[in-house]
């Protein structure tokens, strides 16, 4: 189901993005994206710099969803309402597939085969996210953890 290296129509690593910046917060979210990204380095064909730029914009993603969502809602994101949880999947899957074409317009344009490519790159990250958010509601439902998460991710997400 993949239609390139980077775009799938499933593409379940998406939540995991999202999940490192709730649970990590941004700056260490971003960090721990980057560098576990820059571990696949030579596991394609692309040189340190096409390798660096698509692991910045991976980082990217979760963290610029995650400021659009409190920008659009004036407050932060709870994580037991599922409903902030398929907002910010749906917000990161949109700003993941435009940074990352956006970077690949600069770095890598052969990266850039057709229009429908976008549009199939939002379907994956927003399938994959959601199913990742729907498996950790469940566990967090499972295990009683939401009063553990809220306070992490309240911590967490105001980095000042």
């Amino acid at each position: 189901m993949e239609i390139s290296m980077h775009i799938s129509w499933i593409y379940l690593p998406a939540f995991l993005r999202v999940a490192y910046v709730l649970v990590l917060g941004p700056v260490w979210g971003c960090a721990a994206l980057f560098m576990g990204s820059m571990l696949l380095v030579g596991s394609g064909n692309e040189n340190l710099l096409q390798a660096s730029t698509n692991a910045l914009a991976s980082a990217l993603g979760p963290i610029l969803a995650l400021w659009l969502f409190k920008v659009l809602k004036e407050r932060p994101l709870q994580l037991s309402e599922k409903s902030d949880l398929i907002q910010l999947c749906l917000l990161y899957a949109l700003l993941n597939a435009l940074v990352h074409h956006a970077a690949w317009s600069l770095i890598q344009p052969d990266q850039l085969m057709a229009v429908s490519q976008m549009p199939v790159m939002v379907i994956g990250d927003l399938v994959g996210a959601l199913l990742g958010a729907l498996l950790f509601t469940l566990v967090m439902r499972r295990f009683g953890l939401y009063k553990v998460m809220a306070r992490l991710s309240q911590d967490k997400q105001d980095p000042s």
